[in-house]
């Protein structure tokens, strides 16, 4: 009988070889690194920012090396219902 099965399959996001149960913490902020170089890499390509908080603030950074708080506005208009 193949056991093949039976072992676990790990997605190798970030090219980690391991579960993040398993890292140390060193490991664990290399993986994060290295995802976030790849998602960098992907959007900018794209010409798209990529979207995260700082101090509590929605924040974009751009594939020009801008960074800046996105602000949140809400339009009103005879056709929407708020």
């Amino acid at each position: 009988m193949n056991d093949d099965f039976r072992k676990p399959f790990y997605l190798r996001y970030a090219g980690a070889k391991k579960s993040t149960f398993e890292m140390n913490d060193e490991e664990l902020e290399e993986a994060a690194q290295s995802i976030l170089r790849r998602v960098r890499e992907t959007a900018f390509s794209k010409g798209l920012p990529i979207y995260f908080s700082k101090d509590g603030k929605l924040m974009a950074e751009f594939p020009d090396g801008r960074v800046e708080e996105v602000k949140r506005s809400v339009t009103t208009s005879e056709n929407v219902a708020i």
